[in-house]
């Protein structure tokens, strides 16, 4: 060709070429599943194309109106000049994080507790893998429940550890017991990975089993890792029970004890010895693409941890980090929520519970862990993507899980009016 000739267009990729590409990055790349929410997105996106209407309830994305406090204060501190942010964030939001933790948990900063800000939960959950695997003189299993959030397992394998999925049953409320793992399993954790409230179960871990956890933890020097991301996500009612123990048995501005306190408890309650707690506006407060969280733990882990998270380019633009900070110092906003969410609850579970899907409506997430019908078999995938013709869309078990059959996912997400519509859609193909 010479240097004058027209460049001529890219082709596209051929299908030889795609089944090679193997060869181009790394084994754990290259056997990657495609990541379900993902998956969920093309699915509605096909059906959008085909001017269906779409009921989604697959990704745990709730469509509700951003509190409007935080869209003013991001729109507030957009700079003039752009700059890089720090990974230890601004001052405002450390106030307000802090000030979070003591209201909801009782819990003061300082010596033994550090905290410091996140892109959302995702993120910290997949690149705090990268800094225990291998602790502790080569400690390289990560253990977590099963079903669970897929970051879990894709961070070990990044990460070089061995991942290790804990099948969680219903018959014992979705409870994952580490101390039941084989000794060279319990011998060799870096970490363990405890999630309640539970996704994709609404399933709530009670005092007892956490201080039993936290013991185990201690014994075999094992970091608890605690995704709190629906720790605020519970029964409205709870609310109004909490106000009236303050007003009766407490102080005001003081918190039952942890002991007293209905609502979902956070490890931090009751040791912050080798224990890391990631929690989230996402759901909290809906700041879904705001991507705002925080980790909160043993200041041990905390220091090198921001160290090294200054490798990692997650630090969060300023203007993100003020709506953030107002979302956190409120608690009426988030008390909100919770009603839409306690509605949605009792508006759609007794039509699973009527096809006996569900044996008990939830207290805690927007999630309901279904089972598919017996006259549809076990092939939830099949279930879901026959729902998904229909426009309904659902997170079917084996997305969300290591080979668990017979289960979809509903995240209760769409506005009243749609969930109206998509429940009578589902009561006909169910029947």
């Amino acid at each position: 060709m010479s240097p004058n000739s027209p460049i001529s267009p890219i082709s596209p990729i051929s299908p030889v070429s795609r089944k090679s590409s193997a060869s181009f990055v790394n084994d754990v790349t290259a056997g990657l599943k495609p990541y379900p929410m993902e998956e969920l997105s093309r699915i509605k996106s096909g059906l959008v194309k085909e001017g269906k209407p779409v009921f989604d309830f697959g990704t745990g994305d709730p469509r509700i109106p951003t509190w409007s406090p935080v869209r003013q204060a991001l729109l507030n501190a957009l700079p003039e000049i752009s700059q890089y942010p720090s990974v230890k964030g601004i001052e405002k939001l450390a106030v307000a994080q802090e000030g979070y933790l003591k209201r909801r948990f009782g819990l003061q900063t300082g010596s033994d507790l550090a905290v410091i800000p996140s892109q959302g939960s995702k993120e910290a959950i997949f690149n705090i893998a990268l800094c225990l695997v291998g602790r502790a003189g080569g400690k390289k299993h990560i253990i977590y429940p099963d079903p669970g959030y897929p970051v879990y397992r894709s961070s070990t394998l990044y990460a070089g550890g061995i991942p290790y999925p804990v099948r969680v049953r219903a018959d014992n409320g979705y409870l994952l017991e580490p101390w039941e793992l084989p000794l060279d399993v319990q011998k060799n954790a870096a970490a363990i990975w405890i999630n309640h409230p539970h996704n994709p179960t609404g399933a709530t871990a009670p005092l007892e089993y956490w201080r039993r956890v936290i013991e185990w933890a201690h014994k075999t020097d094992t970091i608890l890792l605690s995704d709190d991301c629906y720790v605020d996500i519970f029964d409205a009612a709870i609310d109004d029970a909490i106000d009236d123990a303050i007003d009766t048995q407490f102080p005001v501005g003081v918190q039952p004890p942890v002991d007293q306190d209905p609502r979902p408890i956070n490890p931090l309650q009751l040791s912050t010895d080798r224990v890391l707690s990631f929690m989230s506006l996402s759901k909290r407060s809906g700041l879904t693409g705001f991507r705002a969280g925080l980790i909160a733990g043993d200041p041990r882990i905390i220091a090198p941890y921001l160290n090294a998270r200054a490798n990692f380019g997650v630090g969060s633009p300023d203007f993100i980090q003020h709506a953030a900070a107002v979302a956190w110092a409120d608690d009426r906003h988030v008390v909100d929520r919770r009603k839409i969410f306690t509605k949605r609850l009792a508006t759609f579970g007794p039509l699973l519970q009527e096809f006996g899907m569900i044996e008990k409506i939830p207290s805690t997430t927007f999630y309901l862990w279904a089972k598919i019908p017996d006259k549809f078999g076990d092939d939830d995938i099949a279930f879901a993507m026959s729902l998904a013709r229909l426009g309904i869309i659902t997170s079917p078990s084996q997305w969300l899980s290591e080979g668990i059959r017979g289960y979809v996912r509903f995240a209760l997400v769409p506005e009243d009016a749609h969930m109206q519509q998509a429940m009578g859609i589902l009561r006909e193909y169910l029947k």
